[in-house]
């Protein structure tokens, strides 16, 4: 059985700043397999001059540059998917420009990851997620979720922390970063353009998911994401809330019966310490 690939898809928006160090994580973990594709989404800054001097200086870079037109970050991921091979047995990793992955073995655990799944899980967040109040369906509110929980090396914006190496089963895994693997993609599709801008993509394909059959989830690797170095967090549009409201409206418009389904009766919320991974487990083999 051939090894699976690994695409790494950066949705890229002026950050010339972080792009460097950004790129360095990526490459660091990437095996034979693996290709990043660098999405310059209306970017007017420095930052393909950065992507063109390390193909330029190291031979055998993995990189392909694509190019959108500040069409922001549903329609930019999708110019990435689409690009990118989805055919036999790979993983989609997606990330923003401010996303610094931090794990040397960061592609053989989420190879073990999807091999204890046995072909269960659907797509993981490394951040957070959470699953649909009881009442999402009828609820007024934009974001109507519960049971938040987030990974040990995220903000603390949630109180329950997942540790390293612990898988949470959760309905709505939250970017970014992701693990969308190619098999997915060919069951379930893309990201839902019809909710560009933004807000609320993984919130549709967490429901095309389950709907499929699949279980969702977050995974605790390690990973730096500084709030100020997240334009949207520290310097949110000032339509977001707007098309936060809207597309929540449209994806109980559209699901109707299916999420009330998932919300009542379909979730999970328990965390799993995955075989040779959990933080308690390395300590000990460390100790003895």
């Amino acid at each position: 059985m051939s090894e699976p690939f690994f695409n790494y898809i950066i949705t890229i928006h002026n950050k010339e700043d972080l792009i460097h160090d950004v790129l360095v994580s990526v490459l660091l973990c990437c095996g034979p397999n693996s290709k990043v594709f660098a999405v310059l989404d209306g970017c007017t800054d420095n930052t393909e001059a950065i992507l063109d001097r390390f193909t330029q200086r190291y031979q055998g870079v993995p990189l392909v540059k694509l190019y959108a037109p500040d069409v922001h970050e549903i329609l930019s991921i999708n110019t990435g998917l689409r690009a990118a091979p989805q055919e036999g047995d790979g993983y989609n990793i997606i990330l923003q420009d401010d996303v610094m992955l931090a794990d040397l073995d960061f592609e053989s655990k989420i190879t073990q990851l999807y091999a204890w799944g046995k072909g269960s899980l659907g797509f993981v967040s490394f951040r957070m997620g959470a699953n649909f109040a009881p009442d999402a369906l009828t609820s007024s509110s934009s974001v109507p979720l519960t049971s938040f929980i987030e990974n040990a090396y995220g903000h603390g914006i949630h109180t329950e922390i997942l540790l390293p190496g612990r898988f949470a089963y959760r309905t709505v895994p939250i970017k970014s970063p992701i693990c969308l693997p190619a098999k997915i993609v060919r069951e379930v599709g893309l990201m839902n353009e019809e909710l560009a801008p933004y807000m609320h993509d993984d919130t549709d394909l967490a429901i095309r998911t389950t709907n499929a059959g699949y279980m969702n989830g977050v995974f605790a690797l390690r990973f730096y994401s500084d709030v100020k170095w997240g334009g949207t967090r520290t310097n949110p549009h000032d339509e977001l809330p707007k098309f936060e409201i809207r597309n929540m409206n449209r994806i109980r418009e559209r699901y109707g019966v299916d999420l009330q389904k998932i919300a009542e009766r379909v979730q999970r919320k328990d965390v799993i310490a995955l075989p040779g991974m959990s933080s308690d487990e390395l300590h000990n083999k460390a100790h003895n």
